[in-house]
């Protein structure tokens, strides 16, 4: 029966290891927790001046990286985020935003089309050109980033059941 018990714990020790290690957020709490969640995107980009100081949590696909003197934009085109703060794979954007890095940092990672999460202080607006408009961004200030490498998944989703199944 000891034995038993010794088996039993051990598999509980490892399921246990394997959620906490699985679902460990890409932003921190800490962060998270300072974030003002309730702001729409919709909202932000209509009024960026309203929400300077606030914390952001937004993400999106890269457009582009550019680098300036000491500080290096990135051009974000805004997708909604799942529930592990990963950009969702849609057409759908409610508009783009600018992150600002201080300092330098590379176009090659921070590449064209791949996906990013930013918690972030809003800083204001820049109005820049898009094709032929005057086009009005909100501007982020990164607390924390996430980039996401090319296929990653959010976090792995565990089920538990008894009986047959069948899967594709």
């Amino acid at each position: 029966m000891r034995r038993a018990h010794t088996s039993i714990a051990t598999l509980l020790l490892v399921f246990s290891a394997l959620l906490v290690t699985g679902c460990t957020p890409v932003i921190s709490k800490p962060v998270l927790n300072s974030a003002d969640r309730s702001i729409a995107f919709q909202d932000l980009q209509a009024h960026p001046e309203q929400f300077v100081g606030k914390t952001v949590v937004v993400g999106g696909q890269i457009v582009t990286a550019t680098v300036k003197e000491d500080e290096t934009w990135i051009e974000v085109v805004q997708k909604a985020l799942d529930r592990d703060l990963k950009p969702e794979e849609t057409d759908r954007s409610q508009g783009r935003f600018i992150i600002v890095f201080k300092g330098f940092v590379d176009p090659a990672i921070y590449a064209a089309g791949r996906q990013i999460t930013v918690a972030g202080e809003v800083q204001g607006k820049k109005v820049l050109p898009l094709n032929q408009i005057k086009y009005t961004y909100p501007v982020i200030v990164p607390k924390e980033h996430h980039v996401w490498q090319p296929g990653e998944k959010s976090s792995p989703r565990f089920g538990i059941g008894i009986g047959v199944g069948v899967g594709l």
